[in-house]
């Protein structure tokens, strides 16, 4: 492995200094150090071009404090320095340097804080993408049985549903599968409606989502789910020959620990009922327990 470059290098000193600042206590004695140190250089020295040591340490305040941090940094130091050279006397000559350097700092800052915002957003689509199904935004199936094994692991009952599309196939078939991808899609945002913020929530095929709502009794995820039935009927998928989509599914119930020891045992038991519902027509719903509603 070759040594690290000069802007390697530079890019991993900014990134330890900033990590450093994180913690506001710190930050705001080093920024404020910072700020006593090149204005009392200033004083003794009679120097204005000092102040372009701060140039560094308004960079690092927008990269751990954002974007109002560094422009308050910036504007305390240009303008401190400003009122020193001015006090000094400035010539003709110098005004365009002191311009450039008032504008220059709250500049640093905030390229800083861009910096760091592309940062966090770069982060964070790395952590969607390793936790989230591209297409529908929900958890990907790693991620959904760790769900459900902490939630097996803290002693907390849930329950499973299983949604499985009907006429997925003939619909990947006719028309391709980005339509039948936007029939999941569709499903998805019912099941966030009806479902709520607490529930958790995977694509487990091409065309099945499993939902599990921790807490929840059977006849509470049957009142869900015929909430999903009511809203599909008004969110068809637009077919490319101007046709509608009506979305059906069969879905199956099941829930810990009535139904399994652990989370595998309890989709297994989702799954089995789901089959059930789907030999008894569109949109019915099956239990574990043997029930078809």
């Amino acid at each position: 492995m070759g040594k690290p470059t000069l802007p390697g290098r530079t890019r991993a000193l900014l990134a330890d200094m900033a990590a450093a600042l994180r913690p506001e206590p710190v930050r705001i004695a080093v920024l404020v150090g910072s700020l006593a140190i090149s204005i009392g250089l200033h004083l003794a020295l009679r120097d204005g071009t000092v102040a372009w040591l701060l140039v560094p340490f308004v960079l690092v305040a927008g990269i751990a404090g954002g974007t109002r941090t560094a422009l308050a940094h910036a504007t305390v130091g240009a303008l401190g320095h400003a009122a020193l050279d001015v006090a000094f006397g400035i010539g003709p000559a110098e005004v365009l340097g002191l311009l450039l350097r008032s504008a220059a700092l709250p500049g640093v800052g905030l390229v800083g804080a861009a910096a760091a915002d592309l940062t966090r957003a770069r982060d964070q689509a790395v952590r969607r993408s390793v936790r989230e199904d591209a297409v529908t935004g929900l958890l990907n199936v790693r991620v959904f049985y760790e769900e459900l094994a902490r939630l097996r692991e803290a002693g907390t009952p849930f329950t499973v549903l299983l949604a499985d599309i009907r006429g997925m196939r003939a619909l990947n078939e006719r028309y391709g599968h980005p339509t039948g991808t936007e029939a999941v899609r569709v499903l998805a945002h019912v099941l966030r409606r009806a479902a709520g913020d607490e529930f958790t929530a995977c694509r487990l095929g091409s065309d099945e989502v499993a939902v599990a709502l921790a807490g929840e009794d059977r006849e509470r995820t049957r009142e869900i789910v015929q909430r999903v039935i009511s809203r599909l009927h008004d969110e068809q998928v637009v077919l490319p020959d101007g046709e509608w989509f009506e979305v059906h599914a069969a879905y199956g119930l099941a829930r810990f620990p009535e139904d399994g020891v652990d989370e595998v045992a309890v989709l297994r038991a989702a799954d089995r009922a789901k089959e059930r519902a789907k030999s008894a027509g569109l949109d019915r719903i099956a239990s574990a327990d043997g029930s078809v509603g």
